[in-house]
């Protein structure tokens, strides 16, 4: 079997792709670090590995907006032309055509333009007179057909840039506005030229957007929220929550706000915020990436071992935390747990289970974003709109990219882990089954365990289910820390309530002092104080729970049977235990981690290394205590603390829970 697992893990790392993902990648922590231990190799290729999804790409919560500058300054601004300066030039011989004219009649007429009314020009010189005419009149020719060209040329490239087509969208809207109150066509048509875009455009529920001093055009927030509200008879720019019995569909119950169900679209495909501005009056068009479905599935996944986890090890789940623990696609039953509970490969399978529920919760969220988009496009002022139905149509079929890649991706990942390595393992099964006593079947490992485990049948077996108490082992299942994943992490039950594993139990009052202050506080509400020696688990210990004496002159005793102790030796010893492992701790996580950690997290960590002897037992703990320190949430360190509430059979889990509660400040 060593000698098998070993070739599973061999195809493992040919053939997948995830090694090039950070050390702490979900894939990393589950695919590999599980396979090595799966009790039955057959189960884990048949399911395609530990994970049903691959490792995101990216785990940030948004990505930066680029701005998108590429437009003509010119205009959407060719009134910027002046006509004084073109005639000017033409009279001055700077442009083409005119110069060609008596080149020193116009060097004279400089100054008889300067100097001369017109009037008193056409009298005395009416030859120049016609001259200076003709030029003006040329130069307003030019001045015409230059603007138009420019106008013409301004259109042309509002067609192929996303703010010009928006831009030309908000000034017809506003030169319709000029016309119905300006008779003058002239004036109308420089009205318009000065407008640059800055009134905006009427977007959602008639609302002025994109404009100076106005919100930006949010193309996939703005829809969006207007189809939730569409969708609950609701007007478009309602943004109040939606719970109890006003809800009553799969969309309100998902997401009880318009704002939710946008935070959680625009951080999977992207936005785009648009600006109808072509001067500088307010933030430029950009546009954001989306960071795909992969950092959401993973969260929503995280959420779902924790709860999985905790079902698992309940007497008797009830409906409604089953309710939570299923998606809408696939429902968990009490058979399930039942099943799972008693199966050898628990861990594995639970890991594989989860991903799916996980997949299937995420891919029911985007399909009712994916709705709420259907029906904001029909929001009246949406749908008047050409230019936001374009790029409605693009972000749908983003929102189907999406969901494809994810399935290419789960199919893709069983394809591959359950080609090869399946049939390795099944042609191990057939020469064991044609190998040997043909009366006996091929080795079952489910079997074997099994009675291992509860050992071979007996009378037991036959009595009545009510009249048996078998023990059941705690299942803890292996939680990856993902920096940015706490806050989504579930709530657990605390103070004076119970808890799945901790029983009824008080939080620990604030300490002051110093980190190590605070953790000697600890140490003394949690071991207590003894004076003679008892044994306790592996050696006799006193005083603070303690297998030493510390004498006032620093000799270090070892605790024998019969001893007893001073309180005033068990608080130097407890001086003494606790500044040791405090170094201790500092060896196994870096001196860096622990000065990143607040002193109620310090002060916990010595805590439990002052009853596990080392972090380096439980190396998500060490983990979680890195990102709490690099990210500055110790949330993620206080759930780490939390989940070794099932170690040794729950003895310590009342204090892994007042330890958790302690770094929170509960």
């Amino acid at each position: 079997m060593k000698q098998l697992n070993k070739v599973s893990i061999a195809v493992l790392l040919a053939l997948s792709t995830s090694s090039i993902y950070a050390d702490d990648s979900l894939l990393d922590k589950v695919q590999f670090n599980k396979s090595d231990s799966v009790l039955s190799d057959q189960i884990y290729y048949q399911i395609g590995g530990g994970s049903g999804y691959m490792t995101p790409p990216t785990r940030a919560k948004s990505l930066k907006a680029i701005e998108f500058g590429i437009g003509w300054k010119a205009n959407l601004m060719c009134g910027n032309f002046d006509i004084k300066t073109t005639v000017k030039n033409q009279l001055n011989g700077l442009t083409e055509g005119f110069k060609d004219l008596m080149g020193n009649v116009i060097e004279s007429a400089k100054g008889a333009v300067a100097s001369l009314p017109a009037m008193v020009i056409q009298r005395a010189n009416p030859q120049l007179y016609d001259l200076l005419t003709n030029g003006v009149y040329q130069g307003r020719i030019d001045f015409n057909r230059l603007k138009t060209s420019c106008e013409a040329m301004s259109k042309q490239l509002a067609d192929y840039t996303l703010n010009g087509r928006w831009a030309k969208s908000a000034d017809l809207e506003n030169y319709k506005d000029i016309v119905a109150t300006e008779p003058d066509a002239q004036k109308a048509q420089k009205s318009s030229e000065e407008n640059k875009g800055k009134k905006g455009k009427e977007w959602v529920g008639g609302e002025k957007r994109g404009g100076e001093y106005q919100k930006q055009i949010k193309l996939i927030e703005d829809v969006s929220k207007a189809g939730y509200n569409l969708l609950q008879n609701r007007q478009a720019l309602d943004a109040s929550q939606l719970t109890g019995k006003a809800c009553t569909g799969a969309l309100c119950q998902t997401f009880d706000s318009p704002q939710k169900l946008s935070e959680f679209l625009t951080r999977i495909i992207g936005e785009q915020s648009i600006s109808t501005c072509t001067a500088d009056c307010g933030p430029q068009t950009s546009s954001r990436a989306g960071t795909g479905l992969g950092p959401a599935i993973e969260e929503e996944n995280i959420q779902t071992i924790e709860k999985l986890e905790q079902v698992l090890n309940m007497d008797t789940p009830s409906k409604e935390i089953l309710a939570e623990l299923s998606s809408n696609t696939i429902p968990v039953t009490r058979g399930l747990i039942e099943a799972l509970r008693e199966d050898p490969d628990v861990e594995v399978l639970s890991q594989r289970l989860s991903a799916e529920i996980a997949t299937a919760k995420v891919m029911e969220k985007m399909l009712l974003a994916r709705r709420a988009i259907l029906a904001g496009m029909r929001e009246p002022y949406v749908a008047a709109d050409q230019n936001a139905q374009q790029e409605l149509e693009k972000a749908l079929n983003k929102i189907d990219l999406e969901i494809s890649q994810v399935k290419l991706e789960m199919d893709m990942q069983k394809m591959i882990t359950s080609n090869t390595a399946s049939v390795v393992i099944q042609n191990k099964l057939n020469r064991e089954a044609n190998v040997g006593n043909h009366g006996e079947g091929y080795d079952n490992v489910d079997k074997r365990v099994n009675d291992l485990a509860y050992g071979t049948p007996n009378v037991e077996d036959h009595m009545e289910a009510g009249d048996i108490a078998l023990p059941r082992r705690n299942i803890a299942l292996d939680i990856p820390t993902v920096t940015n994943v706490a806050p989504y992490r579930p709530p657990y039950n605390t103070g004076s309530k119970a808890g799945i594993y901790s029983g009824s139990y008080n939080p620990i009052a604030p300490i002051n002092g110093s980190s190590l202050d605070q953790a000697t506080g600890l140490l003394r509400k949690f071991e207590g104080f003894i004076s003679k020696a008892d044994w306790d688990v592996n050696a006799h210990r006193l005083g603070y729970g303690s297998d030493t004496i510390t004498k006032a002159d620093g000799t270090v005793i070892k605790v024998k049977p019969g001893m007893t102790v001073t309180r005033e030796d068990a608080e130097r010893d407890l001086a003494r235990r606790t500044q040791l492992y405090t170094n201790q701790i500092k060896r196994e996580i870096s001196e860096q981690t622990w000065n990143g950690l607040s002193d109620r997290a310090q002060a916990v960590l010595t805590s439990y290394i002052y009853n596990y002897g080392t972090l380096n037992k439980t190396k998500s703990v060490i983990s979680a205590a890195q990102a709490s320190a690099q990210s500055g949430d110790m949330t993620i360190l206080a759930n780490a603390i939390r989940r070794r509430q099932v170690d040794n059979k729950g003895v310590n889990a009342r204090r892994r829970n007042q330890e958790a509660d302690y770094i929170l400040g509960k």
